[in-house]
């Protein structure tokens, strides 16, 4: 397919990797076609696993309004605040998480709707602070009731065979899934971005055909699957360049406004 099925009333971007630059920030180009799209009436949602505390400023900075997905799939939430739905780990499935990551010799960082939280520093913890994540709450591994809304651990892995060794161990009670080279994410299960986004087409009464989804990492996969026409950037990892539809090229060459151009703006 080298063009969606039908006239798009929607589209989903991915913000690392794929709407951001290599520098994690918005180029002119990005903002100017973003803006472009949503001035002919198509709405844009942002889907990333970060925070709703980081994808807010950004997508003020866009213009955007209407809903946006958070922690891949956690949480849908609007810029005022309110979350639109909400999937959370139980307790039961954070503790059995947590015990094995720390058994394992991974320090776990748990992403909440509200907040981050970390029993100690690490480096990944300032990286995440500079691409604007909130400072970390710190908590007791021995009172984990006392997170507030779970949605996520994050542990600091490179890829490699422990991704199957931990999937092995800890699936189907949680879902294990990598969103960047750096980071292995533990989700409650069936909890993904494409979930998420299907949830709210069904609120707006948008058919999938009527959406492009655009992404580059292996979390990305259930957006692409849950739009009738998926991009993947040409920085994207193998298996999303399989699935899509269609390549755009990289973030360091602005491949969401190439996308927004040929799939959006000269259709019109």
């Amino acid at each position: 397919m080298t063009r969606p099925r039908r006239r798009l009333r929607l589209v989903a971007l991915d913000l690392d990797g794929t709407t951001l630059n290599p520098d994690h920030a918005l180029t002119p180009k990005t903002i100017e076609a973003i803006r472009a799209v949503t001035a002919l009436g198509v709405q844009v949602v942002l889907a990333s696993g970060r925070l709703p505390h980081s994808i807010v400023p950004l997508a003020r900075k866009l213009g955007l309004e209407g809903v946006h997905i958070g922690l891949n799939g956690g949480v849908a939430f609007d810029l005022a605040g309110n979350l639109r739905h909400k999937h959370l780990l139980s307790l039961e499935q954070l503790t059995l998480a947590h015990r094995y990551m720390e058994a394992e010799g991974l320090s776990p960082m748990v992403f909440g709707a509200g907040g981050l939280w970390a029993s100690h520093h690490a480096e990944a913890l300032d990286f995440l602070h500079r691409s604007g994540e909130p400072l970390p709450i710190p908590y007791d591994p021995a009172h984990l009731e006392a997170i507030t809304d779970p949605a996520k651990m994050v542990v600091v892995l490179p890829p490699g065979p422990r991704d199957q060794t931990i999937a092995g161990h800890l699936e189907p009670r949680v879902h294990v899934v990598r969103s960047a080279p750096q980071f292995l994410e533990i989700m409650p299960p069936g909890v993904t971005k494409g979930v998420a986004l299907t949830e709210y087409l069904a609120d707006l009464g948008i058919h999938k055909d009527e959406v492009m989804a655009i992404g580059d990492s292996e979390n990305d996969s259930s957006l692409l699957a849950a739009a009738g026409f998926g991009v993947a950037m040409g920085n994207a990892v193998a298996v999303l360049r399989d699935q899509a539809d269609a390549l755009t090229e990289s973030n360091l060459e602005d491949g969401v406004a190439g996308a927004l151009t040929r799939y959006v703006l000269d259709l019109r």
